[in-house]
Formats: C-alpha cells, sequence, structure tokens
C-alpha cells in the first residue's frame, strides 16, 4: 500500500496572487519607502540641524527687555509731567513704583551695554541709544569712548547723524553750546537722525537743551500703554492659578461619581496615511515650498518696507502650509473619505469661553517653564524671527498684516493639521494620552527652536486636552489665536 502523502499547502507565488492584492502590495512598499525618505529628510536635514542651529540664532530676549525699560522710562517721563514732585521716591504712589521700576534708566543703560557687548559687530543705533541715556543719568565719562568712536567714523554717517555726533562730542567735553551746532538741522532731519523711539527725542532734548517742537511732546499714550503691557499678564496669571484651584475643587468633589464620557473623535486617515501626510506633505513639501517661495521674493524682502515685510511672511507661510493640505485632500481621496464632518468645527457660543478658559489654565504653567527655561540657558538664543520684525514695526498696515498671519491663518493650518488629524488619529490606534503627547511633541518641535521647545511643548497639551474635552475644533483655534493674539499685542504695544 502505498504512503498517504499529505497535501500541504504551498505559498502562493506572486505571480500566481490576484491583480488586486499585488497591486496593494506594490502600493504599500511605496508608500513605506515615501514615508521612510520623508522621515530622513525630516531628521538630517529639515529638523535635525535647524533644532541644533536654533541655540545660536539671535534671541529676541534682549530687544524685548530693552523696550520693556525703553517704554518703562518714556511713561515715567510722561508722569511725572503729569504730576510733578521733588521727592519721587517718597510721594510717587505705588503702583507708579510698580510700573517703573527704582531706575528704568539705569536697568536701560545696563541692558543695551550689554546687547552692545554681544553683538558681534559694532551698532551705531545702539551705540547712541547709549550715549543718549549715559548722558541722562549723568554719566559723560562713560559715554565719551562712544561719542568719540561714532565720530571717528565720518564716511558711515550721514550730514545730519554727523552733525548730531559732533554736538554730542562737544555736550561730553563740557562745552554749553553745543547745542548751536545743531542749528543748521530742521526738525524732520535731526528726528531721522536720532534713534526711531520717542525717548531718545525726549533725552536729546534734555541732553542738548534744545527747544524742538518734538521736546514739548507729553508722551501721555506711552502711560496708557505700559499699564496694558504691564497689567494684563499678571492679571491672566492670577486667573489662571484661581482656576486650576477651581479645577482641583470640581475634581476632589466628584471622585466618586461617574464622569461623562469625552466625545468621540473621528480619525481621518490610517496612521501610514499620517505618517506620508505629516512628513512627506507638511514637512518635506512644505519646506522646499517655502523656500522656492523665499528665492522668489528674496531681491524684494531686502529692498522692501515692513509692508512688504508683513506681506512676504504671509505669502512664506501660505506656501508653507498648500502642500501639506493638497496631500491631506489627496490621502483621504486615496483612503475613500470626503466630506468636512471629521473636523468637528462645532462654532457655537461656548466655543470662545472654553478657549480663554484653557489658555488661562495653560497660562501659569507656560510661563513657569519658560522661566525654568531661561534659568537653564540664560544666554540661548532661537527666538521667532516674527516676534523681531513685529517689534521693529510702526507701520499699522503692517501690524494688520502680520496679525492676520499669526492670528488667522496659523491657528486655522497648524490646529487642522495637529489637533484635527494628529490627535485623532494616534488617539484611534493608541489611545488618548499618546495622542495628547505625541501631537504635542511634534507641535513643538514643528517651531524648530529649542530654547521654545518645552513652553510650546506645553501649550500643545492645554490644546490637545482642549479638543479632546470638547470635541471642537473651533474652540482650539480660537484658544491658539488667542495666544498669538496676547503676544502680538504685547510685542506691538512695546514696539510703538
Amino acid at each position: 500500500m502505498p504512503p498517504v502523502v499529505e497535501n500541504e499547502t504551498q505559498p502562493t507565488s506572486p505571480v500566481n496572487q490576484p491583480p488586486h492584492l499585488l497591486q496593494r502590495k506594490q502600493t504599500e512598499g511605496r508608500q513605506n519607502l515615501l514615508i521612510t525618505l520623508s522621515l530622513l529628510l525630516t531628521l538630517l536635514v529639515f529638523w535635525g540641524p535647524p533644532l541644533l542651529n536654533s541655540l545660536e540664532r539671535s534671541s529676541v530676549q534682549g530687544v524685548i527687555e530693552q523696550r520693556q525699560l525703553e517704554l518703562q522710562s518714556l511713561a515715567q517721563q510722561a508722569f511725572y509731567r503729569e504730576v510733578p514732585t521733588n521727592t519721587p521716591d517718597q510721594n510717587t504712589p505705588l503702583l507708579s513704583q510698580q510700573l517703573f521700576g527704582p531706575d528704568p534708566l539705569h536697568d536701560l543703560a545696563h541692558t543695551l551695554q550689554e546687547r552692545q557687548q554681544n553683538s558681534t559687530s559694532p551698532d551705531p543705533d545702539l551705540q547712541l541709544r547709549l550715549v543718549l541715556v549715559l548722558l541722562a543719568i549723568n554719566q559723560p565719562h562713560e559715554a565719551l569712548p562712544l561719542v568719540e568712536h561714532l565720530s571717528s567714523h565720518p564716511a558711515e554717517l550721514s550730514g545730519a547723524k554727523l552733525t548730531l555726533h559732533q554736538a554730542l562730542l562737544q555736550r561730553v567735553a563740557g562745552s554749553s553750546t553745543a547745542a548751536s551746532a545743531l542749528d543748521g538741522l530742521g526738525n524732520e532731519l535731526l528726528v531721522d537722525a536720532l534713534p526711531n523711539h520717542p525717548l531718545y527725542q525726549s533725552l536729546a532734548c534734555s541732553a542738548l537743551d534744545l527747544d524742538r517742537p518734538f521736546c514739548h511732546d507729553s508722551h501721555g499714550g506711552a502711560l496708557w500703554r505700559l499699564v496694558l503691557v504691564s497689567l494684563v499678564g499678571p492679571l491672566a496669571l492670577v486667573s489662571g492659578l484661581v482656576l486650576w484651584l477651581v479645577q482641583l475643587g470640581r475634581f476632589l468633589w466628584s471622585w466618586n461619581r461617574p464622569r461623562p464620557s469625552p466625545p468621540q473623535l473621528t480619525a481621518p486617515l490610517t496612521v501610514p496615511a499620517l505618517l506620508l501626510f505629516f512628513f512627506g506633505g507638511v514637512v518635506v513639501l512644505g519646506n522646499v515650498s517655502g523656500g522656492l517661495v523665499f528665492l522668489a521674493l528674496q531681491p524684494w524682502l531686502h529692498s522692501s518696507s515692513s509692508q512688504g515685510q508683513a506681506l512676504s511672511t504671509m505669502l512664506l507661510y501660505g506656501g508653507q502650509a498648500l502642500p501639506g493640505l493638497g496631500v491631506l485632500a489627496w490621502q483621504r481621496r486615496r483612503e475613500g473619505q470626503s466630506g468636512w464632518q471629521w473636523l468637528h468645527w462645532r462654532l457655537g457660543c461656548r466655543s470662545l469661553p472654553m478657549a480663554l478658559q484653557y489658555l488661562l489654565l495653560s497660562l501659569p504653567l507656560v510661563l513657569l517653564t519658560s522661566w525654568g527655561v531661561s534659568q537653564l540657558f540664560p544666554q540661548a538664543g532661537g527666538s521667532n524671527p516674527l516676534l523681531e520684525l513685529v517689534l521693529e514695526s510702526k507701520d499699522w498696515t503692517a501690524l494688520a498684516l502680520f496679525a492676520l498671519t499669526a492670528c488667522l491663518l496659523a491657528p486655522l493650518y497648524e490646529e487642522l493639521v495637529f489637533r484635527a488629524t494628529i490627535l485623532p488619529t494616534v488617539v484611534n490606534a493608541y489611545g488618548a494620552v499618546v495622542g495628547v503627547i505625541l501631537s504635542s511633541l511634534l507641535f513643538a518641535a514643528a517651531h524648530l527652536s529649542l530654547v521654545e521647545f518645552f513652553p510650546l511643548l506645553i501649550l500643545g497639551l492645554g490644546l490637545g486636552w482642549l479638543r479632546l474635552s470638547s470635541g471642537s475644533l473651533s474652540a482650539c483655534v480660537l484658544m491658539h489665536a488667542a495666544w498669538n493674539s496676547y503676544t502680538l499685542v504685547n510685542l506691538a504695544l512695546l514696539g510703538l
């Protein structure tokens, strides 16, 4: 009797596989290859080097501190013009002491000296500011070498600035007729020769005994700007701490009570499609497209006004955002999905209150993290270049364009990417905790600044928490827009 041979299942060779399975495997192979290439380009080109080099970029913190002290000094002058007194330390109200500080001009001189020492090349505008402040605090011997250095390079100075520096040199030398050297300069030429800030116009009037129309400006608006800059932040911080106590009380009160289940989020993509969308579309194609837009705008950027720079910033952001949106639409169409219901926009009467509540809850932690980073890395740079552009801009049209980019376009695009696409997809695959943390890590890393990484991580956690709690994308957009608006308004008030 011949032996019984069992039928063994032979693996189907690729040749014998159905066409649709072969096509699916080929598609998955190409997709995996694109994901791998995108990850490598992200780590080695678009994220890795910029993150490491971000510490070497200039920090805007020194400029912000300088502008804060300039505003304090100008507001102090405006206050004493309204309330003249011979003994300010005894008669100045407590609020004015808190606003102005003990001696903002001395602090400003120290800050300007630090910025001058840290500067890689001499900055004539910074040196002129320092000279005027040193003369105002009666330190002409400290100002003398700076004035001599400024006056020793006449080829680098226009006629009006050279005349101003010669008058300052006479003033430092003790001449009582220094102002007469400026008799030939009209008011507009003299204002153009001075630093572009009303404080230094006022200091020049005092140092050179000038009697020009701009010397009689009361600068009352500086006082109101300082009140807004100095009080809004602390009030928001206190409100956030109170909200934390309220949340703690609610948590303890409902410890053993059933809690409502959080809203269900719709995952718009599969995990492989998400990886290709983010690293291939948002990072790789977005940076390539942004680079091409930058090259096209580069000749204009160097010669354009603040309005042109603001418009260029908006175009650059749009150039970076469009490829990611295109890849997202393509991936969803490949997976047979359509419509916009997955966004869960839900703009209603509760969206804004919830956005403000979660912003105030996040604010203390963001500020604490920022303070900790500044203590650990006091000399680190890497600030967002947009911050300095806003600080330097005094044009209302330019500020409106900056606001359009920072307070509308950026929140819409970034929340669409991180809280509408990444977070629900990861939550659906790995759970809520992993989804919130991973989307926040990517959100912080995408801003390409190691110094700002941890504060942005905390902000991202707050936005993710809001998305899970409310189920509403509109609340996240409003919270993000409110945060950017708070930052932008503070910078604009300091820069005006």
